[in-house]
Order: structure tokens, then sequence, then C-alpha cells
């Protein structure tokens, strides 16, 4: 190991030289704003550099970066967040000191080892006409490129002389340029940012395992005084050096597969996650926990990488999960079920596993997710024998409520649960995944309008004494005598029902609700099927089914209404 004070030309600018982000390392997160401080490290480090040059100082120092030289490479061990943040600063401030060889610095080469999407985009920054705002924000490094690009350009439009700024951060910033063997290179990597704050147990488990693969197999040879035994031995020694290589590299890059899924939005909603690796660490340990009580840490799954075997069984766990995870996600009938059962608060770990088990029998699932709409625990569901009455007393609670002549703001959410599950039922006849984006901004819709149903109240004066007054569904008093125009509805006339009951609701985004106000049906399907007009809610197919009708009144609600609690008893199989 060696180490010497390099300033940033000496750093960046090593005659045509390589840096290498390697396979082991963890994506670009210095532009993420974490909760806890007031600024990113993007943002932190050009305010610590701009002070120093405001302040004259003829030295100012960084943290040492750790590397390990290979013939024309630079493998950046601990520093690649700081290499690559400087790396943007000067692209930000000059291009020239990155694409233009011609002029007084060559380029500065940044290669991702693994990373296709990040390698191509730093590569690009070297095209003079590269937008470097119009790339894909679906990768994580590109993400944050972006946004540290932003940054630095806000914090650096405060600079007058920018050309002197530059000549400040080549000249007077230090490093400590630490090399070290590459053997070791893994091992060191783990070992430093093991403590640290920053890194996830994700990128550290990702980095012992690939430490773990390197290792050499402990086997004890004789020596041989034989030119033929030793030259066989050497060559068996670089075929398994070549093996352990390709592995290495088949594990990192896969492992970046998992990441970039795992970071795709419709994933993170759908599985109500947002740490890098999803649930797929995370469930892989707990499956294998007797004690489910056993919290996943990188300490207790570095417990399961007791040696090089066992880590490439893990590895191949985690592809066999990641797999499964994957089939469920893509799969809508699947999906839909799924993603009914993770509408209520059952055990997520338990509800997924059920379906990664039970993914190729489709009536097992709709049976999970129909019963998890009316709250019955994981164990109800999946022991039939012992649970029927309980799951039964559940469904016919929810029956009970949903069968009120008021459902709208006292039974919200069964009703929310119960329509949502007719929509996705529709979606599945076509075997097509429901977005469940709609539960993030439900809300429910009275087909007949509120505003136009009247009923009885009585007032009471100030004498003590009551006067009968007509009142609309919202409260609103209408006076003591009857509507008489045909647009109006009583809702004494109605058996069993009202217009705030299941029958006069469906559902919709609520972004939708707004838009249709108090209209009469008529005008509220017009709008609804309305090709010029943007409408989310026209994606709900049991919604679609509802303005299909020709009309809307007394008939189609109490109809409606028969109809969803015949549904209901038959779907739950209540008896009586």
């Amino acid at each position: 190991m060696t180490a010497t004070f390099k300033n940033l030309r000496d750093y960046l600018y090593q005659n045509d030289k390589q840096f290498v982000v390697p396979n082991y390392q963890r994506g670009y997160k210095w532009a993420v704003k974490e909760e806890v401080k007031s600024c990113t490290a993007v943002e932190y480090l050009l305010d610590c550099l701009i002070l120093a040059y405001n302040e004259n100082k003829t030295d100012y120092f960084l943290q040492g970066i750790t590397v390990s030289e290979k013939e024309k490479q630079i493998i950046l061990i601990d520093g690649q967040q700081r290499t690559t943040t400087l790396y943007l600063l000067l692209w930000s401030l000059d291009k020239e000191n990155i694409n233009d060889i011609a002029t007084r610095h060559p380029k500065i080469d940044l290669y991702y080892d693994i990373r296709q999407q990040s390698r191509d985009y730093i590569n690009n920054l070297h095209i003079p006409t590269f937008d470097y705002t119009s790339s894909s924000d679906d990768f994580q490094d590109i993400y944050y490129f972006k946004e540290a690009i932003k940054q630095i350009n806000k914090k650096i439009e405060k600079i007058s002389d920018k050309d002197d700024f530059t000549e400040f951060l080549l000249n007077k910033v230090q490093i400590i340029y630490i090399n070290i063997d590459e053997s070791k290179a893994v091992q060191t990597f783990t070992m430093m940012n093991g403590n640290k704050a920053t890194m996830l147990p994700e990128e550290l488990i990702k980095a012992e395992m690939l430490r773990k693969v390197s290792l050499p197999d402990k086997e004890k040879k004789e020596v041989s005084t034989s030119v033929d035994e030793n030259l066989s031995e050497l060559k068996e020694i670089i075929a398994k050096d070549w093996e352990t290589n390709a592995i290495r590299s088949k594990y990192a890059r896969e492992w970046d597969k998992w990441l970039y899924w795992w970071n795709r939005t419709d994933v993170q909603n759908f599985f109500g996650v947002s740490n890098p690796m999803g649930l797929l660490l995370e469930y892989c340990f707990k499956q294998q926990q007797s004690d489910k009580k056993v919290k996943f840490s990188f300490d207790s799954f570095k417990s399961l990488l007791s040696g090089k075997k066992q880590t490439k069984e893990q590895f191949k766990k985690l592809r066999d999960l990641q797999k499964s995870f994957e089939d469920i996600f893509n799969t809508p009938k699947v999906f839909n079920y799924l993603g009914l059962a993770l509408k209520r608060n059952i055990d997520k770990y338990e509800a997924i596993n059920y379906f990664i088990e039970n993914k190729k029998n489709e009536d097992t699932l709709k049976n999970y997710a129909k019963w998890s709409l009316v709250e019955a625990t994981h164990l109800e569901i999946t022991d039939y024998v012992k649970s029927e009455t309980l799951k039964e007393d559940k469904a016919r609670i929810v029956l009970s409520h949903l069968s009120e002549k008021i459902v709208y703001n006292v039974y919200n959410e069964d009703a929310f649960k119960q329509l949502l599950r007719l929509n996705v039922e529709e979606d599945n006849k076509l075997n097509r995944k429901f977005d469940f984006e709609i539960y993030k901004n439900r809300s429910l819709e009275h087909i007949f309008p509120k505003s136009r149903v009247y009923h009885k109240s009585e007032v009471e004066n100030d004498d003590g004494s009551t006067t009968i007054v007509f009142k609309d569904g919202n409260e609103g008093e209408l006076g003591a005598a009857v509507p008489t125009t045909t647009d109006w509805l009583n809702r004494d006339s109605l058996t069993d029902c009202t217009e705030h009951s299941i029958g006069n609701l469906l559902l919709l985004d609520k972004n939708d609700n707004s838009k249709f106000n108090n209209s009469d049906f008529d005008k509220k399907k017009y709008y609804y099927f309305d090709a010029t007009s943007e409408l989310y809610s026209r994606n709900l197919l049991h919604t679609i089914s509802v303005f299909a009708n020709s009309n809307w009144g007394k008939t189609e609600i109490e109809k409606n209404q028969k109809e969803f609690i015949v549904r209901f008893t038959e779907d739950y199989k209540l008896k009586n």
C-alpha cells in the first residue's frame, strides 16, 4: 500500500488512465437529500469548496480516496461518489476539461464496470451536443447524475470568475491518494464502508457476497518438482481465476438488474416499498428463519454467508425469489388478486409468500383476496376447517354494513374495497392488469346526484314546536313545498335504499369526481364517455357498466342495490 498527496489535476488527469467504478460499488447517491440533513452531499461539498475559494486558501484537503491501480485502470474502492461529483462539477464549470483533448487537459475517463446505462450517460457527456436532461429517469444513477448537475449549476451560478475557480479546484484542492493491492480491493471496500451510516444493508450485502465468491479454494497441494505438473497447476490456477472473475461479474450484473427492477416506480408503488432492493433481501432472509421476529440487517444476513459455497447457495435463493417476485408482478390475475389482498392491513410478508407459493392456482388466490377484503386474517384464510365461521362472520358484518340505507360517509371503506373488487374482476375477464393507483385517489360518486333527492325533515322552532320542511341529499333546506320538477327523486319512495346506499354509489378517481359535481345522470354519462376529455376513471370497467345504462332513477337504484347484495352473498357463499 502506498499513500501520497495529489491535487485534483494530478489525480483526475493521470496520463489517459481510466477510472473504474467496480461491480461491487453501490449506485451514485450523493444527490440524495437525507431527511436528517438540510442539504445533499453534493451541495455540502460545493459549499465547502466555494467557501475555501472565497477565503483564498492556499490548500484545501478532501477526504482520502482509496484505489487499486491495474495497468491503465484506476479501480475506485472508496471515493467513487467524490470522484463522480468532481467529474460532474468540472463538466458543469468548463466542458473543455472533459471533452476536448486538444485543449489544456486530456479527457477524464469514468467507466461504470457493469451498469451499461450509467456508463453510456457519462460517456455521452463528452459529446458537445448531448442534452443531459433528456435521458430516462428509470435508472437510479442517471436520475441522481441529473440531480447533481442541477444542484451544481445552482451553486456555481453566483461565481463571477469560473475559470479562476476551476484553476483553484485543480491546483489547490488536495486528496490523500491511497493505492492498495488488487487482491484486497473487495475486502477493503467492505471494511471501509461497513461502519458508514450512509451505507445501506443492501449495498454491504452485495459487496460481502462478491467478496466471498472471490475467495480462493482452500486446497493444500504438495510441491512438485515436475515442470509439467507445475505448468498444469498454473493453468488450473489461471482457469479458476477466470472462473471467479466471471462469477463475480455475473453476480454483479444480475444484482444490478434486480436493483433497477425494484427501483421502478410501478414496482415500488405496488409492493409499497422505497428501499433500493425492495423486499428481495429481507424476504429471502425471513424465509430461512424459524423465528420470524429476528430482524433483517447486514449482520443478520451476513451470518448466512459463512463460506464460498454457502454464498453461492444464497445467491441462488435470491435469484429464484426475484424470479417469483417478477412472475407475480407480471401475471395479470396474480397481480390483481395480490393487489386486492394488499389493500387491507394484512401481514404483507405472509400474503406475498402465499401468493408466491400458489401463483399457479388462480382459485386459491381469488379466495385469499376475497376474504382479505372483509378483514379475515392470514390464518383464518389459510386454515379453512378452524376458521370458516370466523371468516363468514366477518363477511356478514360487511354485508350488513353495505345493506344499510346510508352507506356513504358511514361505511366508505367497506364500499371502496368491494367496488374495487368488482372492477378488478372485470379486468380479470380480459386478463388485464388493474391499475391500483386508483386506490390512492379513491372516491365514491353518487350516480343519481344527491342534490336532486328530497326527503321530509322536522325542524324545531324557537318556541319548541316543529315544522315539516323538505331537504335535499346534502341536507340543504328546500322549503315547505314538495319539489315539483320531474328531475327530483323522493327518497321515501325508494325501497330498502337511498341515494346514499351502495345501489347509488360507484368507484371513481377523486380528480374525476370533482368534474362531475352534481350533474344529472345524462350529463355525467356524456362526460364519462367523451373521448375528448381525459378521464382516468374510464379505465374502471365496472364503473363503465353502470354508466352504460340508458337511464338512472328509482328503478335502477333499487335493482343495482339488489344485484350487489345478491352477488356479495354468492361470492362469499353466505347461507340464509
